[in-house]
């Protein structure tokens, strides 16, 4: 059909499914069979197209798998991207924990430095006054008693908070140390990891480029090989034309109706041979699904099928019967006649 209206033998010239092969070497071999009285280059043409179908058919499953692996490929790329994005923010995050540690390490030296000055002061005074202990040297030179206490308390809170002083320097520094060096550490974890992340990204780019080249080079062949398989589908409508009308047979009764599928509309009688249609699109067989995107004996894809009004019998065409695929594919002919299917529909 035409591509607009969504059944497969138009668009199973640019991506075909399993199904227009495999059916069409079963319709090539019933049509073989029902026509052996046929001239011999007639046995030729079946031949050929039945070589050409199986032929589609072994390409048309690798073609599949190059689909699969290439989205497989791809998908994987994608998660390795994000990965490398996610270690890419961790490692900045490292790199900023690690700057701030390291400027509260300095800060923290510089507050041990000053307290170092501060002692070293200290011990250089009292060698050049001769004395160890200027806080005796301030008491011996109190002009009072009251004057001595008060230098007194003085200097032991000067002595308290130099003593503090230090003290909260030497454990500022220990703690920027081990933060700086906690840090790091992380830094080059997120480094490693994140080396690591590239690495896998370039693997899966390259298995996404392999797998891309695969597909293009099995679609070159598919085109090749589905040129033959189109004039195996004329040659077969040729013969199907040139089959002697059948004989009338005695029609016998009709079983009981039973329940349709759905509430749809019961199908109506036609006259047309969707038969010879459905064998030259899907070897007969109404209820296949090849998971190519089309459905059902006459290969129906899902738009057209709910557009045509298939609901009223089955979500998808290869859950209807036989008589409801019919009653859609009738609606779909007078819309846009014989020509929806362009070979295949030849049989109308």
């Amino acid at each position: 059909m035409e591509e607009s209206t969504g059944t497969a033998e138009t668009v199973v010239r640019r991506r075909s499914g399993l199904l227009g092969a495999v059916g069409m070497a079963a319709v090539i071999g019933l049509v073989g069979a029902s026509g052996t009285a046929s001239a011999a280059p007639g046995d030729g043409q079946l031949s050929a197209a039945e070589d050409a179908a199986a032929e589609v058919g072994r390409l048309l499953e690798q073609v599949g798998a190059a689909h699969a692996a290439l989205d497989d490929a791809s998908a994987q790329a994608a998660r390795v991207e994000d990965e490398l994005r996610g270690w890419q923010r961790a490692h900045a995050i490292a790199q900023a924990d690690a700057q701030a540690a390291e400027v509260v390490a300095q800060e923290a030296q510089a507050d041990l430095a000053g307290a170092r000055d501060a002692v070293a002061a200290f011990a250089r005074d009292s060698y050049m006054l001769g004395s160890t202990s200027p806080a005796f040297e301030s008491l011996l030179t109190s002009g009072s008693p009251s004057q001595m206490l008060e230098r007194a308390a003085l200097l032991a809170a000067a002595g308290q908070h130099r003593s503090a002083v230090l003290a909260s320097s030497s454990v500022a520094r220990q703690r920027a140390d081990e933060t700086q060096a906690a840090a790091r550490r992380a830094v080059t974890e997120v480094e490693v990891l994140r080396t690591a992340a590239q690495a896998a990204l370039a693997t899966a780019e390259a298995e996404r480029a392999d797998a891309a080249h695969l597909l293009a080079d099995l679609q070159a062949q598919q085109a090749a090989v589905q040129n033959r398989l189109d004039h195996a589908r004329t040659a077969l409508v040729d013969l199907q034309a040139e089959r002697p009308p059948a004989q009338p047979t005695v029609p016998t009764p009709p079983p009981p109706p039973s329940p349709p599928s759905s509430g749809g509309p019961p199908p109506q009688a036609t006259a047309h041979d969707w038969d010879a249609v459905a064998l030259c699109e899907s070897g007969g067989n109404w209820s296949i699904n090849t998971g190519n995107g089309y459905f059902g004996g006459l290969q129906f894809s899902p738009t057209t099928w709910l557009e045509f009004g298939g609901a009223a019998y089955a979500p998808r065409a290869d859950l209807a019967t036989k008589s409801q695929q019919i009653a859609v594919a009738e609606k779909v002919l007078a819309v846009q006649g014989p020509g929806a299917w362009p070979t295949c529909g030849r049989s109308l």
